[in-house]
């Protein structure tokens, strides 16, 4: 193998594997730097998103009672006898009291209180429960504690834990859903209505307090304010995955133009090595073979050069002059 193709391949081993070494390894690292972010930001975009629907139904909750704080003070004013039977049969109490919000979630109104050491609570005002059951008791009528105890300890027994200071309760409760029978988990949130106003209840024959309440989906909720049916999360993460994939996509074009790049590095490496190195080499051989075969006038290219070729070149000039003389000394000696 000539000189010339190897010092190329040479040139060409060495330019190109450290670079495709190098994209690779940046590829790999991007690859799992991407994983790992996705998954973070996965994982925070989902805590954060469940706080802020946990912070949306309280802030529902708590407006609604407020809401009815209003309205129940200004009828407490025109009737001070209200019952909650006046407000279970009122269109507009029905009206404040129930109000679509979200992804289709729904607002009640319950009331409730401390009777003979025992949380006691009614429904007054219920979207999905029949008239007939509204002003029942829920643990001894409705059964709601052997049905949906979770449901039941957050909405009685929890939000009346305080009787002297009550305070917006909220927690998860499993719902099992009418349409699918599925037990899906939700989020409730009961506000207090202004602890000075009670209305009188015919059930527990004395005056009881009122509690606004809300639930969520908190997954379907925030589908509803993106309009989008993925899982918030997994959106935000599909664009950070994106993003990431579009780095790793500059990365190999960056690749393809360095490696461009380095071909032309190498073909001016082969160009310049066969026209400044080899080829003067060659010429200088073949010069050295005229000289042994008795040309021992001719004249031996590239001399004028300061490098290894001139160096060369000079050498086989005195290798000539040497032969030259020698010869005319023979030529003498045979006179």
């Amino acid at each position: 193998m000539r000189l010339t193709p190897k010092i190329v391949a040479i040139v060409l081993v060495a330019s190109l594997v450290p670079l495709l070494v190098l994209a690779q390894l940046t590829v790999l690292g991007i690859s799992q730097f991407g994983d790992l972010a996705v998954s973070g930001v996965k994982k925070t975009s989902e805590e954060y998103l469940i706080r802020a629907g946990q912070e949306a139904v309280r802030m529902k909750a708590e407006d609604l009672a407020w809401q009815v704080t209003i309205y129940v003070r200004q009828k407490l004013a025109e009737n001070p006898n209200l019952t909650t039977r006046d407000l279970i049969n009122d269109p507009e109490f029905y009206r404040i009291a129930v109000q679509r919000w979200g992804a289709g979630e729904y607002t009640w109104v319950g009331a409730g209180e401390i009777i003979n050491n025992e949380p006691r609570g009614i429904l007054i005002a219920h979207p999905t429960l029949p008239r007939q059951y509204l002003g029942l008791d829920l643990k001894y009528h409705l059964k709601w504690n052997q049905t949906m105890p979770d449901l039941y300890e957050i909405a009685v027994v929890k939000s009346l834990a305080k009787p002297e200071t009550p305070e917006t309760v909220c927690g998860y409760y499993k719902w099992i859903e009418p349409a699918t029978n599925k037990t899906v988990d939700k989020y409730l949130c009961q506000a207090p209505v202004n602890i000075t106003l009670r209305v009188y209840d015919p059930l527990y024959n004395q005056p009881i307090r009122l509690v606004a309440g809300t639930a969520a989906y908190i997954d379907g909720y925030f589908q509803y304010l993106t309009q989008n049916p993925a899982n918030p999360a997994e959106t935000i993460g599909s664009e950070v995955k994106k993003n990431v994939d579009a780095a790793s996509q500059q990365v190999y074009m960056s690749v393809v133009v360095a490696l461009a790049i380095a071909i032309v590095f190498v073909v001016i490496v082969a160009v310049f090595t066969i026209s400044k190195v080899a080829n003067p080499v060659v010429e200088i051989s073949k010069t050295a073979d005229r000289i042994a075969e008795g040309e021992i006038d001719i004249e031996v290219p590239h001399r004028e050069r300061k490098d290894e070729v001139g160096i060369l070149a000079n050498s086989i000039e005195r290798l000539r002059r040497s032969l030259k003389v020698t010869m005319q000394s023979l030529e003498e000696a045979l006179k």
